[in-house]
């Protein structure tokens, strides 16, 4: 899996934040989405230090929306509050798996509440932290997955909040799994010590190869698989059967999200433009398109194509797929991380380092999209902003 850009929502949706990896930084830009011919953007903070490039960023996921947890190649995960001073983070983890490893997490995640990150590391093994605990640099629990002959790719809570769900890959015949186990059996805070996930743990085989990414909806009635079967499952929780499966994509899939009201899905790999699906049966709405030759006509409109009822607004861009994608927690606005070499002569570039390009590529009523709001290029990340707009 190549290296990938990150962004996340805060839970209002006021700040994006995006992981600037050029210049070892944590970007936040202020978003005003409330209107669909005015999108005001402008930055408005960067969080230093991190000491080597930032890979994961992930806001508070409720009632703590100045809160931000990270993840770098300085062997580091961080939590920040925003608001304050943005030159030290208030809470560090050190990783806990030898240097040969790697020296960022393979996955971040808060727990539903908010009261617990979870960091996946590369030597297949969990460790769970209580963010009132952090100074300690201890986790309240750690499962190794490696003694079930499990890769770890990513991990996350379960809606509940106890349960780890990791999507993973089998080690012996190279499937695609996603693991499931309950972590927090003491009700409390979990179990302390490093564990072994037991034989037990709930195992449902839904890939070829491996799982690379999942996301549960916001109803959480619903978890989105991608793979390198170039595949999308979207499984129903409660019997945690793959209902339906997408298959538009003909390389590995990055990234899935859900819209905020679990209506709609997105998918995206290094294939052009990002897929939106009907999140109940896996059906086409269209395509938002990353690359400047999807436009046709002049005056720099989009192209706009119709189906199935939606009305798509295909953007200008500089082509290719996203590494991470993340829907607005309250509109059909989706941000779309891209790892992006220009060498100087895009549209909006400005300076050197990394920064973000944030335009409007989105689903219209009709006519052309809106004109792109203020935003950078840089030469190691872009950051593209999507709207659908259901007609």
């Amino acid at each position: 899996r190549q290296t990938s850009r990150s962004v996340s929502w805060n839970s209002t949706g006021t700040f994006l934040s995006f992981a600037s990896s050029f210049d070892r930084l944590a970007k936040i830009w202020t978003i005003d989405s409330s209107s669909a011919t005015n999108n005001n953007t402008r930055e408005y903070t960067a969080l230093m230090g991190h000491t080597a490039p930032v890979e994961r960023v992930r806001f508070h996921p409720n009632n703590e929306p100045s809160l931000l947890c990270t993840a770098a190649e300085d062997r580091s995960v961080r939590i920040w509050d925003i608001r304050h001073n943005h030159n030290r983070s208030n809470h560090k983890m050190e990783l806990k798996s030898p240097e040969k490893y790697g020296n960022c997490p393979a996955s971040i995640e808060w727990s539903t509440q908010g009261m617990y990150v979870a960091v996946g590391e590369k030597n297949d093994v969990v460790h769970v932290y209580d963010v009132r605990k952090c100074d300690t640099n201890q986790p309240c629990a750690s499962f190794d997955l490696s003694v079930q002959h499990s890769v770890l790719h990513e991990c996350h809570f379960s809606p509940c909040g106890q349960h780890l769900v990791a999507a993973t890959k089998s080690s012996v015949d190279g499937m695609g799994q996603v693991r499931i186990w309950r972590w927090n059996t003491g009700g409390g805070g979990g179990d302390c010590g490093e564990e072994e996930v037991k034989d037990d743990a709930s195992v449902f085989v839904g890939h070829t190869g491996p799982i690379y990414t999942l996301a549960f909806s916001p109803d959480g009635t619903r978890l989105a698989t991608g793979g390198s079967d170039a595949l999308v499952g979207l499984w129903d929780v409660s019997t945690m059967v793959c209902a339906s499966t997408i298959t538009r994509r003909t390389k590995f899939v990055r990234s899935v999200a859900f819209s905020y009201d679990s209506k709609f899905v997105a998918s995206c790999s290094e294939e052009d433009g990002v897929d939106i699906s009907l999140a109940c049966d896996g059906s086409k709405v269209g395509l938002v398109s990353l690359s400047s030759t999807a436009t046709e006509g002049g005056g720099g409109g989009g192209q706009q194509q119709q189906q199935r009822g939606y009305q798509m607004n295909y953007g200008n861009g500089i082509g290719g797929g996203a590494d991470e994608i993340c829907f607005h927690p309250k509109a059909y606005i989706i941000a779309c991380a891209r790892n992006y070499s220009s060498t100087g002569g895009g549209s909006g570039a400005s300076g050197s380092g990394a920064g973000a390009s944030v335009g409007d590529v989105g689903v219209g009523r009709s006519g052309s999209p809106p004109p792109p709001p203020p935003g950078f290029a840089g030469n190691q990340s872009q950051v593209t902003i999507a709207r659908l707009v259901i007609t």
